[in-house]
């Protein structure tokens, strides 16, 4: 039976609950006997650890979830520091647990979630952890933008995080009050300077694909009768629509407001509708900005197949 625990507790770092132990065959009797001897010690409420394992920062993650128990995971800075490499584990873990978990401890910080359908969990190292885009969200409670934004990059260095999480968990969490998320907010927007035009467009066309509207076309060209060809970002056959996103920073869309502006006017002489929207937009207020652009496909559809004298 030794043997059974032993390789139970050594995927853990050294720790296992009760729980696990009894639905393998242990009895309650053959952990008392084996605290006694020494082989093995309580650490919580229910968990106990391997007298031979080495006490490390993991293992009293490990504890403190399994004594929370189902639905505990590692986040904030205990999460990102399992899915960076770079970042340093807190000695005192930090987990969401559910609202109505029982455990209680002054050895670890823990967090009551209601929203922890959304967490994405994962293992990490053996460790339950919450995705990396919402162990970046509860990482903000506390911290200044531009220290979310270091950590942002941080995970991006070690792992495939993809803006379009960050967006998504923005998105899926945000509600009045939720800790964390004004600061998370402001992270992604300052953000701008890092996200190609491509991603921005991609994340759009996902999202508008997804909100039922028609895929757009992506860089049409449209050429008028003695003016150089102009490059719409996106547009709709038979709309005159064209929805420019501007992803650059704020210095660099004011040095080329003055070029958009022509450019806008000139598509406007010949029918076309030109509305801009930048990555503020799109993070301060990404639904109602899709439902936008939902409209102006559906008010404009059918205003014609092309401009007089433009073509391909």
């Amino acid at each position: 039976m030794l043997d059974v625990v032993t390789e139970l507790a050594w995927r853990q770092h050294g720790a296992f609950s009760t729980t696990q132990a009894i639905a393998r065959g242990v009895t309650s009797t053959w952990l008392s006997n084996h605290c006694s001897a020494g082989t093995i010690r309580r650490d919580a409420p229910a968990v106990y650890v391997l007298a031979c394992a080495p006490a490390t920062i993991k293992q009293r993650h490990m504890v403190h979830l399994l004594a929370a128990g189902d639905g505990a995971m590692a986040t904030s800075d205990s999460g990102l520091a399992l899915w960076c490499p770079e970042l340093v584990l807190p000695r005192k873990p930090v987990l969401t647990v559910p609202r109505n978990c029982g455990y209680t401890t002054d050895r670890a910080t823990l967090v009551r979630s209601r929203d922890l359908h959304l967490a994405k969990p994962t293992v990490v190292d053996g460790i339950p952890t919450v995705g990396v885009a919402r162990a970046l969200l509860d990482a903000a409670v506390g911290r200044t933008p531009d220290e979310v934004v270091a950590r942002i990059n941080a995970c991006q260095r070690h792992s495939s995080l993809a803006v379009g999480a960050l967006v998504e968990a923005l998105s899926a969490h945000a509600r009045s009050g939720r800790p964390g998320i004004t600061t998370f907010r402001e992270a992604l927007r300052i953000l701008t300077r890092a996200v190609p035009d491509s991603e921005f467009e991609r994340l759009v066309v996902r999202d508008l694909v997804a909100a039922g509207v028609p895929e757009p076309r992506l860089h049409h060209v449209v050429r008028l009768p003695g003016e150089p060809a102009i490059e719409l970002d996106l547009d709709w056959p038979g709309c005159l629509l064209d929805v420019e996103l501007d992803g650059a920073d704020h210095f660099v869309r004011r040095k080329k407001a003055g070029r958009d502006r022509a450019r806008d006017r000139l598509l406007g002489s010949v029918g076309y509708f030109v509305p801009r929207y930048t990555w503020d937009d799109y993070i301060g207020d990404r639904d109602g900005m899709i439902a936008e652009i939902a409209r102006f496909v559906d008010e404009r559809s059918g205003s014609g197949v092309s401009p007089n004298g433009a073509g391909h």
